[in-house]
């Protein structure tokens, strides 16, 4: 799935609970869209800010502890990377 088809998904589902929207990343995931395809879902389906999405996804069951840690390592990289650039 594209990133349009995936924010069209979660817009015509209806707004999703904790446990629907946990159920529908994990489809998605298994599917194989990335973990950037799963915050585009949550932010659309839950209408929240890219920050909330990206938060709120990755405390759903639909991820393990060592995916969070994963994705949480690239992040917390990136952002160093971002403030080595602005000293």
């Amino acid at each position: 799935m594209t990133i349009p088809e995936i924010k069209e998904a979660a817009l015509t589902c209806g707004v999703l609970s904790q446990q629907e929207l946990s159920n529908k990343i994990r489809e998605l995931k298994d599917s194989g869209v990335s973990c950037l395809g799963c915050f585009a879902f949550t932010q659309h389906n839950q209408q929240i800010s890219t920050l909330e999405a990206k938060n709120l996804t990755l405390e759903l069951d639909a991820f393990t502890e060592e995916e969070r840690a994963e994705y949480n390592g690239y992040y917390n990289l990136m952002m160093d990377d971002f403030k080595e650039d602005e000293d």
